[in-house]
């Protein structure tokens, strides 16, 4: 057992090296303004925050995982990305289903709260249903059991499966399943999805995500209508974060170095442990340490004042936990939870000129192996740009878990 797993780690800890550096555009999330005391900001406004709106990752990465450990993990959370390309096309259900539990919605519950979107779509099709495609007549029995007591003509796309290998008359999906095993393991790309609306499947659009097989597997952007339900819909609803907010007082730039002598009680930014909970990490002595110095509505007694959120363009911490904390060489931007375990905040950069800091989202993969605690890579996929503050602002902290 020690022996394979050693294997396993070594082979994940050639994947995904990503360069720290950290480019920064203009984000246009849709805020809302918040205040307290004398203070105030501008919050994310989550009733119409989707994935769809989150702008694109500012770095290239991908991930690799041996053929010969994917059985590991049950699916393969592999995958690579561009600079420029969208969160929704990135991220998997597999990743953020903790944080968000996507996985208990169907498409017609999706439908219910999705936001109306603008833009001219034609009607989804299987072919839109990404899982869809390594779906099986017995997969998708096994997700939706009722399906099996429908006559196999009244579902197209199991008959048109069927008929490859064999037909099978006026039989029920389960008898058609019983008498050809063969066809029954076959996946449901081996035919033109495109040419079967979601309804062709009876019960497709009640069955909850989670019931397909590798449902984790599935990118957000392939569920139609997901990437269009707002954060604060999700099964799961996303923590605003204000539970917890500080003022900037003051940002600091790139000539500032670590110190040996301020520890980590100082800081309020660096790694994400096993339970998904941020644990302060101060600067490394000597390198680079640009921040922003928090001040606290009690003065200076307050918990926060005077602590530090290190920029993660120059820090980077250990991060992730079990078999891929391995990955991007076991390092992500210190940071913070401030919304929950979805992503993770960093400072990625500070003009002490202007008085002002902006920040960037981090995205992680995460897999659940069967019989097996979750692993979760660093969060090293980013950054995408978010909500800048400026100095005399608020802040927002949140828990850090």
């Amino acid at each position: 057992m020690m022996k394979s797993k050693t294997f396993l780690l070594t082979a994940l800890a050639t994947l995904a090296p990503i360069s720290a550096s950290i480019a920064q555009t203009p984000t246009t999330t849709p805020t809302i303004e918040y205040s307290q005391g004398l203070y105030k900001t501008v919050a994310p406004d989550w009733s119409k925050i989707t994935w769809e709106t989150l702008p694109p990752v500012q770095q290239p990465g991908f991930l690799t995982i041996p053929k010969n450990l994917i059985s590991v993990f049950g699916y393969d959370p592999s995958r690579s990305w561009t600079a420029g390309q969208k969160v929704d096309s990135v991220v998997m259900l597999g990743d953020a289903d903790d944080a968000f539990k996507m996985s208990a919605l169907s498409l017609k519950s999706i439908g219910t709260v999705a936001l109306p979107t603008t833009a001219t779509t034609t009607k989804p099709t299987l072919k839109d249903f990404g899982l869809m495609q390594w779906q099986t007549p017995k997969t998708l029995v096994k997700a939706m059991p009722e399906l099996g007591r429908v006559n196999l003509s009244k579902v197209p796309p199991l008959a048109a499966l069927f008929s490859k290998n064999r037909g099978l008359g006026s039989s029920t999906v389960s008898q058609a399943i019983a008498s050809n095993p063969q066809a029954a393991d076959l996946t449901l790309d081996k035919i033109d999805l495109n040419k079967y609306s979601l309804d062709s499947i009876p019960g497709l659009d009640k069955a909850q995500l989670g019931k397909f097989k590798s449902w984790q597997q599935s990118y957000i952007n392939q569920v139609p209508g997901l990437n269009q339900v707002p954060f604060d819909k999700m099964p799961q609803a996303i923590n605003s974060g204000v539970g917890v907010v500080g003022i900037a007082s003051v940002v600091l730039g790139t000539s500032e170095k670590g110190d040996a002598r301020v520890g980590n009680n100082y800081f309020i930014s660096g790694s994400v442990v096993r339970g998904d909970k941020t644990v302060p990490s101060a600067c490394s002595a000597g390198k680079e340490c640009s921040y922003l110095e928090m001040g606290d509505f009690s003065g200076s007694e307050g918990a926060l004042y005077g602590k530090r959120w290190a920029s993660g363009s120059s820090q980077q911490v250990s991060g992730g936990y079990g078999f891929l904390a391995a990955v991007n060489s076991g390092k992500e931007p210190t940071g913070r939870l401030v919304y929950g375990s979805g992503f993770k905040v960093a400072l990625t950069g500070v003009n002490e000129s202007k008085g002002t800091a902006d920040f960037g989202l981090f995205f992680r993969i995460c897999a659940r192996p069967p019989f097996m605690q979750k692993t979760c890579t660093p969060y090293f996929i980013g950054p995408v740009p978010w909500i800048p503050v400026n100095e005399n602002n608020l802040v927002i902290v949140g828990s850090g878990q």
